[in-house]
């Protein structure tokens, strides 16, 4: 009952910090009210985050659950959405792992209204138009949409008074799309482990290949690539997601004819032509691709269950 009040008056503390020197940016970049985000052991809810910089006029849910233990230091991760937006499911499918594993879940949401295309989620507004990429239309990196996930990290930090240094994150079906792009794109962030399962597509890192499919126009030195290659990312497959008709996957000439026209394939070559192109630049390849989960399609909730071995003691 102590620990609970005192974790409540330091939430209030830092409300009262916050609303006082709402000019000065190393104070939270939100007003959280207390009833809305508890930071209690044993506890699920939500809260809404406004990043600072170019999103600081967005209100995002994040969907949490903490189960019990010392909030200062229990892992985190962060549970990307897929194109259906629904971040709370995202969170609650990861609940009862969370409770016997003891982390904390976040699921931020990229809803409609805020990141109304797959421009501003899938491929993270990193172009105006992903598709039609220019020198002229790449968007500073303060624009690019996950640049979100390391200030909503340290605002959680922030309000527990927490000791983590890093984060791990996963991303299922668009979220994967968003997750990998962001280990390449933002190889220095403080996230540690990626998990993504089923994406739809890649952006491969193979020259030749304009982007959003390849890396040819998407501006990226390969001191930035050799830095990604560096980084614990897991390609995580189902097995049975084989489906070329499924819905909102992406087809057309370029990218059937270099990835296939399935998610299990797409995610094949990605990992296969990613190494490929490391030993290229002959440097470290830390990526791994991870057996295919049996008997699992398209199913975010099944690929969250066999995830969980890629956090657990890293």
């Amino acid at each position: 009952m102590k620990h609970k009040i005192s974790l409540r008056i330091k939430i209030i503390f830092l409300l009262i910090i916050a609303s006082c020197n709402s000019d000065d940016n190393d104070e939270l970049p939100t007003t959280v009210k207390v009833e809305e985000f508890s930071l209690n052991p044993n506890s699920t809810g939500l809260f809404k985050f406004s990043p600072l910089g170019f999103y600081s006029d967005k209100e995002i849910n994040v969907y949490y659950h903490i189960p019990p233990g010392d909030v200062k230091n229990l892992p985190i991760l962060l549970s990307l959405h897929g194109g259906n937006r629904n971040a709370d499911d995202y969170r609650d499918c990861w609940i009862d792992m969370s409770n016997s594993d003891g982390f904390m879940v976040f699921a931020p949401e990229f809803n409609d209204i805020n990141f109304p295309s797959g421009d501003q989620y899938n491929l993270a507004n990193i172009f105006q138009d992903g598709d039609n990429p220019s020198p002229e239309t790449y968007n500073s990196s303060e624009k690019w949409t996950f640049s979100i996930l390391d200030q909503l990290f340290d605002h959680i930090i922030k309000v527990f008074d927490g000791n983590q240094i890093n984060y791990n994150a996963w991303g299922h079906s668009a979220g994967a799309q968003f997750l990998h792009r962001f280990v390449i794109y933002k190889p220095e962030s403080k996230l540690n482990i990626a998990v993504c399962s089923n994406a739809g597509w890649y952006t491969v890192p193979e020259k030749g290949i304009s982007f959003p499919y390849g890396l040819d126009k998407g501006q990226l030195d390969d001191s930035v690539l050799k830095k990604a290659f560096l980084k614990k990312l897991y390609v995580h497959l189902g097995e049975e997601d084989t489906n070329p008709n499924s819905s909102s996957l992406r087809h057309n000439e370029i990218v059937d004819a270099q990835q296939g026209i399935t998610r299990r394939a797409r995610g094949r070559y990605f990992y296969k032509t990613a190494k490929e192109n490391a030993e290229i630049l002959n440097t470290e390849f830390n990526w791994i691709k991870t057996q295919e989960v049996k008997e699992v399609a398209h199913d975010y909730e099944l690929m969250a269950r066999d995830a969980l071995q890629y956090f657990q003691n890293k």
